[in-house]
C-alpha cells in the first residue's frame, strides 16, 4: 500500500473514531451495539413494501418482510419462503402456491393465503400508487384493475380458496414468477394493521411484519434496529439476534463507521481511496447487473426535442467517465440493458462522438450551445454521485456549450422529484431486481410507476408486451432487442456505465455471497467473534 493511501485511511479512522464518539455522547442514550450493523446509505423512503423503491428499502424490508418465495443469497433463484411449494399448468397460465401452515405474522397470528389475496390486490389498486405496480400486469385483469377509477375485483386472477391455497391465473405466460415473487413490493402486509392505523401501520409501534426479523426501534436519520422474530418459521436458520441498519449521510462517514468496527458491511468506499481499498482481504469486488444513467424530464423543452437528448449522449466520453471518475472496474454502457444477462444480447448504444453531438444541438436550434436555457442535474445527495454529475456536466458544457447546474437532495425528496417530474435532468441507476431483461425494460413503459421521464411509445409498449407473453425464449430476446433499440432511438434516458458490486465486508461475517443482484439476505448472515473497533 502507498504512503499516501495510508494516510488517507488513517485519517478516516481518526474521523471514525470522532463520530462514534459522537453517537455515545449526543444527547440521546445510544443503542447497545448489534449483533450485525451496516450502513445503508440513506435514510428510506418508507416501510410499505407496496410503494417502496429502492436499494436501501430493499435491504431492511427484505428482513422484516417474506413473500412467497425468498432468493437463494448465491445464485438469486427461488427458495420458498410463505409457500412451501408451487406448481405451474401445463400451459403455463394457472400457478398455484400451498402457504405453509408454521407461518406467522409478528402479532402472533398465522400468515394464510387470504393475507397474499388482499396484499397482491393492494399492490396493483391504483389507490395504492405502487411505482413497482406494472411488474404484475400479466395477470388476467392486472392491468385494466390498475388503471381503472373503480377497479372490479372480481375480474382479477388472484384467488384465495383455503387458507393455505393461492391462485394465480395469468393473462400470459411468466416462466420467471417464482423468483419475481421474492421481490420485497410483493410481499404481505397484515390488513387488520393497514386498515386499523391507515398511513401510520408503518410506525413502530403499530407494524405488523412477518420476516425473519422485526422492528423494534427506528431513529430518523440515525438507524433502524431489527430483532430475530421467534414466531418466524425459519427461526433456526436465523444466526442474527440484532441487527442495525444506519442511515448514515456521507461516503466518508460510512468508511470511518467501518475502518472502527461500528458497521460490519458498508458499500462502494469513495473511489479516491479505491487504490488502497481495492487490494484488502475485506473488499469484495465483482459484476452487477446494473446500470447508472441519465433521465430527460422530456415534457420541458428543449428536451423534448429527441436531437438535443442524443447530443447530450454523445458528448459524454462514458468509457473515460468509468475510467476516471469511477475507478472501480466500471464499464462505460455500451447498451442500455447491461451485458451478460441470460438469454440476450443488448441493442447497441450509439458510441461517444462529440462533432456529431455539435451539429445535432445545432440542428436543433442551439448552435455551440447558443440560446440553450441554464437547465439542473437533480442528483440524490451523496459525494460519489455528486462527483459523477461535476464529470458529466463538465463534458456538457465543454462539448456542447451549455451550462448546467447541479442540485441535490435528500433520497425521499429526490425519489418525490423524479416522480412528479420536477427536474430537468436527473441521476438514475436500476439494478436489477430479478436476473431478466424484463426487469430493465418494463421500466419505460407508459403506465410504470418507475418511468420518471415523460416519455411514453405505443410502439414500445407494444413490443414490451409481446415480448412478455412470447412462450419462445429466442423470439422474446428478439422482441426485447427490437423494444431497446427503440429506447435507444428515443432516448428519454441516457446510459453512463455498467455498474459494479463493491462491499467492504468485515472478516467476521459469515454468509455474505457475491452475486449479480448484489443481494445480501440478513437471514443468511451471521457473525464469528466480536466486532473490531471500539462500537458503542
Amino acid at each position: 500500500m502507498r504512503a499516501d493511501a495510508r494516510r488517507l485511511l488513517g485519517a478516516a479512522a481518526v474521523l471514525g473514531a470522532g463520530f462514534v464518539g459522537a453517537l455515545l455522547v449526543g444527547g440521546r442514550a445510544s443503542l447497545p451495539r448489534a449483533d450485525f450493523a451496516f450502513c445503508n446509505q440513506d435514510e428510506i423512503s418508507s416501510l410499505d413494501p407496496a410503494i417502496a423503491t429502492g436499494v436501501p428499502e430493499a435491504r431492511v424490508l427484505g428482513g422484516l418482510f417474506e413473500g412467497l418465495t425468498r432468493p437463494d443469497p448465491k445464485t438469486g433463484e427461488a427458495l420458498p419462503g410463505m409457500a412451501t411449494s408451487w406448481e405451474c399448468a401445463p400451459d403455463g397460465l394457472t400457478w398455484r402456491f400451498t402457504i405453509r401452515k408454521d407461518s406467522a405474522w409478528t402479532d402472533g397470528e398465522r400468515v394464510t393465503a387470504h393475507d397474499f389475496d388482499y396484499s397482491l390486490r393492494r399492490f396493483l389498486h391504483p389507490a395504492t400508487a405502487a411505482p413497482y405496480a406494472y411488474l404484475l400486469w400479466f395477470i388476467q385483469g392486472a392491468e385494466s384493475y390498475t388503471g381503472s377509477a373503480q377497479p372490479d375485483e372480481a375480474s382479477l386472477g388472484i384467488e384465495a380458496p383455503s387458507d393455505t391455497e393461492l391462485v394465480l391465473r395469468l393473462a400470459r405466460p411468466c416462466a420467471y414468477l417464482p423468483r419475481l415473487l421474492a421481490y420485497y413490493p410483493l410481499a404481505p402486509v397484515k390488513r387488520s394493521c393497514v386498515e386499523r392505523w391507515g398511513a401510520a401501520w408503518i410506525a413502530t409501534e403499530h407494524i405488523v411484519t412477518n420476516g425473519p426479523f422485526r422492528l423494534v426501534e427506528r431513529r430518523v436519520r440515525d438507524r433502524l434496529r431489527l430483532a430475530r422474530f421467534d414466531g418466524y418459521w425459519g427461526r433456526a436458520e436465523v444466526a442474527l439476534d440484532t441487527v442495525d441498519a444506519y442511515a448514515a449521510g456521507g461516503i466518508t462517514t460510512q468508511l470511518n463507521m467501518y475502518l472502527t468496527g461500528l458497521v460490519d458491511w458498508m458499500i462502494k468506499p469513495p473511489p479516491g481511496l479505491y487504490d488502497a481499498v481495492l487490494p484488502r482481504p475485506d473488499a469484495h469486488v465483482g459484476a452487477q447487473s446494473g446500470v447508472t444513467f441519465f433521465r430527460f424530464n422530456v415534457e420541458r423543452p428543449p428536451f423534448d426535442d429527441r436531437r438535443v437528448r442524443t447530443a447530450f449522449l454523445l458528448a459524454l466520453d462514458r468509457d473515460g467517465i468509468a475510467r476516471d471518475v469511477m475507478r472501480g472496474g466500471e464499464q462505460g454502457s455500451r447498451s442500455f440493458v447491461p451485458q451478460g444477462l441470460p438469454d440476450y444480447v443488448a441493442a447497441a448504444l450509439a458510441p461517444h462522438d462529440p462533432v456529431r453531438a455539435r451539429a445535432l444541438l445545432a440542428e436543433a436550434g442551439f448552435p455551440g450551445g447558443a440560446g440553450f436555457p441554464s437547465f439542473e442535474v437533480l442528483y440524490p445527495n451523496n459525494e460519489v454521485t455528486r462527483d459523477f454529475c461535476e464529470a458529466c456536466a463538465a463534458q456538457w458544457r465543454d462539448e456542447l456549450g451549455v451550462q448546467p447546474r447541479l442540485a441535490n437532495q435528500a433520497w425521499k425528496v429526490y425519489l418525490d422529484s423524479q416522480r412528479e417530474l420536477r427536474y430537468d435532468v436527473s441521476w438514475g441507476a436500476w439494478i436489477a431486481d430479478y436476473l431478466d431483461v424484463g426487469t430493465f425494460l418494463e421500466l419505460f413503459q407508459s403506465g410504470s410507476g418507475n418511468n420518471r421521464t415523460g416519455w411514453s411509445d405505443p410502439a414500445y409498449d407494444e413490443l414490451v408486451a409481446q415480448a412478455g407473453a412470447c412462450p419462445d425464449a429466442a423470439q422474446r430476446a428478439a422482441l426485447f432487442r427490437r423494444a431497446e433499440e427503440r429506447l435507444l432511438d428515443e432516448l428519454p434516458i441516457a446510459p453512463v456505465y455498467q455498474r459494479i458490486n463493491l462491499n467492504l465486508v468485515a472478516p467476521r461475517v459469515r454468509g455474505f455471497s457475491d452475486n449479480l443482484l448484489d443481494v445480501h439476505p440478513l437471514r443468511d448472515l451471521s457473525v464469528d467473534g466480536p466486532p473490531v473497533g471500539p462500537g458503542p
